[in-house]
């Protein structure tokens, strides 16, 4: 199958290197705005496989893998670029989500995408349905490995009653004073807005940085206080997973360090969205302050710690209740001796290609857009396994 990247950053690049050494995929482009960080990649992967290495001069060739500059923001460049490929593997900021789908639509591409935009994809379903094409929406780690997790814990009970998603990703820095482990400008606009539950069957929202607890998580990770997050899973797992679930929430590790650090950035207006004139000059406070911080594409051996996602499922199980607890984790460490990234983007990206792979392959093969959890996850969990994922699962009464 012949797969298109689109964005090459710390997640693309463990995409990439997921992608370019499977045998069901018999081409790959990786195309950026910004192609430099592709040329060298294209070079490195060349070199591991014994190919001739490319010399960085214009687009970058290594076999079937090649590199080319593409902005996800122009229409007619996204045609141009999904010309006779298969499989379009969308790793750039949610916001071009839709214009990247219709676009692989067009071109009769199947497709992947790691997190939900500001519209609602699933929208696109009977188009997709009837082109017979697939599309696999929010699959990097969460959402993704998260809703993989919530499916395969729901299977096993009879109803649900509660799903609870815990993202315990931390690092430290003895020279960076704040880093962000994936998109910056999405990770502070989660962390300063307000949150959003599912609760006894409604949705609910919540004033921003509510259901501070300090969270158990197991090592490499240990205990982390977390907080109430909107996030995709609240959105789509009521809707999807089935089995009665009734309530479902996300919470995110931020430590109190970083937590003060961005309520008060917040405050004085750095986490605006808006445009503002700043000396006669247009800018938007979020992205100057995400210009400035370290970026995470940058930070894969210079930050200590780890990132977990974990889940529990809570129902019954022969009129039993039961909870059922779903881990994945990975040192910074591990994750840069592995592909150069933090723990964090590799797990993301590991989501992304896993969902690739289980099209490539055929083991995910029904036409139409799916959210994580409405697809089989033993071929996803198989798949994760083999790029280095593991699962781990345990099950406890609810009162643990």
């Amino acid at each position: 199958m012949k797969v298109v990247l689109l964005g090459v950053g710390a997640v693309g690049g463990v995409i990439a290197r997921h992608l370019a050494r499977h045998p069901a995929i018999t081409g790959l482009t990786l195309a950026d705005r910004d192609p430099r960080r592709a040329v060298e990649l294209v070079k490195t992967l060349a070199a591991a496989r014994g190919d001739a290495v490319p010399n960085g001069d214009g687009p970058a060739a290594g076999g079937d893998l090649c590199v080319v500059e593409a902005d996800a923001g122009d229409p007619g460049a996204l045609r141009r670029l999904l010309e006779g490929a298969d499989l379009v593997v969308n790793a750039v900021v949610p916001r071009f989500n839709g214009a990247v789908m219709d676009a692989a639509l067009a071109a009769g591409c199947h497709y992947v995408d790691l997190a939900a935009g500001d519209e609602d994809q699933f929208l696109r379903d009977p188009a997709w349905r009837a082109a017979g094409r697939i599309a696999l929406h929010g699959m990097g780690e969460d959402p993704g490995i998260s809703n993989v997790l919530a499916r395969r814990g729901a299977d096993r009970l009879d109803t649900v009653n509660a799903v609870r998603v815990r993202d315990g990703e931390f690092s430290e820095s003895d020279d960076l004073p704040l880093t962000c482990l994936f998109s910056i400008e999405t990770f502070i606009e989660e962390a300063v807005s307000p949150g959003r539950v599912f609760a006894d069957g409604a949705w609910r929202t919540l004033p921003p940085w509510s259901g501070r607890e300090i969270y158990p998580f197991p090592e490499p990770v240990g205990p982390q206080p977390v907080y109430t997050m909107v996030h995709e899973e609240v959105d789509t797992l009521p809707r999807c997973l089935g089995k009665g679930v009734r309530n479902v929430d996300f919470k995110l590790a931020i430590p109190d360090a970083m937590q003060q650090a961005l309520a008060f950035l917040d405050r004085i207006g750095m986490t605006r969205r808006d445009t503002i004139d700043a000396g006669g000059v247009r800018v938007r406070p979020l992205s100057v302050l995400a210009a400035v911080l370290p970026q995470p594409a940058d930070l894969g051996g210079r930050v200590r710690g780890a990132a977990i996602i974990l889940v529990e499922v809570e129902g019954r199980q022969a009129g039993r209740r039961v909870v059922h607890v779903l881990h994945a984790a990975m040192t910074h460490a591990e994750a840069h001796r592995r592909a150069g990234a933090t723990a964090t983007a590799y797990l993301t990206g590991s989501g992304g290609a896993a969902g690739a792979l289980a099209i490539a392959t055929g083991r995910l093969a029904a036409p139409g857009v799916h959210a994580p959890e409405q697809v089989d996850p033993v071929p996803l969990l198989e798949i994760l396994a083999a790029l280095g994922v593991e699962v781990h699962e345990s099950s406890r009464g609810p009162d643990g």
